[in-house]
């Protein structure tokens, strides 16, 4: 049996990710789905629910839906990548499926293999020196402008992470379109497209997931970042991972007052691009710090499944009963920002 893997947000779920379960669908027998769980790499709290969202994964094809724990979810490209892979090899996955701007695997082979040159690495480091962010600078670092678009640069964090754990998974690429971020798309829209249009969410997305998006959750943790990031000292945001150079020192004297957006705007900087600042902050409040990390990469965490088809069943054996205390955590914060509990039970799916 040959199992295909994706690792995902659905966030929300949309007709091109559907697109990318189909082909999973015609190259393996079953389709994982590793999946963050109630917040995201964008640093804020998922538009609906993890079972909800792995739900409907699994009403367009997936298998069985795992969690990506929080640590990982909520992190930088690598780390995400990390987390990603490390669950797709314990899994057994034999191929890891992923869309990219590119669309052509080899092409994101040698820009992996180029990003891993010493010299390439020192020219990264000295561009972001000057402000730049990690994308940008990893293009201008090794002259492959391809490389500055969001899919590209995870496509190529899977790579290398595929290489650097010694997963046997194969990389698989489609070309994602880049009119997905467009506010008149041609055939697919992206998932920030249909979460701020609700045309477009109705047009490029399905009912069964409309019904469940909500901003309530997003809305209701603005307020709560704000007010816990001016209870917090300069030493205990020193310790929360991604932050670096005295950045502690702008969130402390960033205005609080005028709410999250306001506060955002002021601590952003050139280098510190507001979705890297998005993330810090959760990771301020759900206390990710750097030791954090460390610890979730020398042992990875439990794999929790969040939805499976019941012809499905047998993966489970591959899975945990319980989640990480910092998923546990987040589950509750976000439990608190909603007003909806979990399921007590796995959700499973006889279509």
């Amino acid at each position: 049996m040959k199992l295909a893997a994706i690792i995902c947000e659905f966030n929300p779920l949309h007709t091109g990710h559907k697109r990318l379960l189909d082909y999973a669908a015609s190259v393996a027998d079953n389709v994982l789905c590793i999946m963050s769980g109630n917040f995201t790499q964008r640093g804020l709290p998922a538009c609906a629910d993890k079972y909800s969202r792995a739900a409907h994964a699994v009403k367009v094809g997936a298998d069985i839906v795992v969690e990506l724990p929080t640590v990982f979810a909520t992190a930088s490209a690598e780390n995400f990548a990390y987390g990603g892979v490390a669950i797709a090899q314990k899994m057994g996955a034999d191929c890891l499926i992923f869309g990219s701007e590119c669309g052509d695997i080899e092409q994101l082979k040698a820009c992996a293999a180029a990003t891993q040159d010493d010299k390439t690495q020192l020219r990264i480091k000295r561009e972001m020196s000057k402000g730049m962010s990690y994308p940008k600078a990893l293009a201008s670092a090794t002259g492959l402008p391809e490389l500055d678009k969001p899919n590209n640069t995870l496509a190529i964090e899977y790579i290398k992470m595929l290489s650097r754990l010694k997963c046997g998974a194969l990389p698989l690429t489609i070309k994602r379109e880049d009119n997905y971020n467009s506010a008149s798309p041609a055939q697919y829209a992206s998932s920030a497209a249909l979460r701020n249009d609700r045309e477009l969410l109705d047009k490029y997305s399905f009912d069964f997931v409309a019904k469940d998006i909500s901003a309530e959750a997003e809305e209701n943790y603005w307020r709560v970042a704000t007010a816990m990031l001016s209870l917090m000292s300069a030493d205990t945001l020193r310790e929360i991972e991604g932050v670096t150079e005295g950045l502690e020192n702008r969130i402390l004297r960033a205005d609080k007052s005028r709410g999250y957006e306001e506060m955002l705007t002021e601590i952003k900087t050139k280098r510190y691009t507001r979705l890297r600042l998005q993330r810090i902050i959760l990771n301020a409040v759900l206390n990710i710090t750097k030791e954090t990390v460390l610890q979730s990469k020398e042992t990875l965490p439990p794999i929790r499944a969040l939805a499976v088809r019941k012809s499905a069943a047998f993966l489970l054996s591959q899975t945990d009963d319980c989640s990480d205390e910092l998923t546990a955590k987040a589950d509750d914060f976000y439990a608190a920002l909603t007003g909806k509990k979990a399921p007590l039970r796995l959700p499973v799916f006889d279509f």
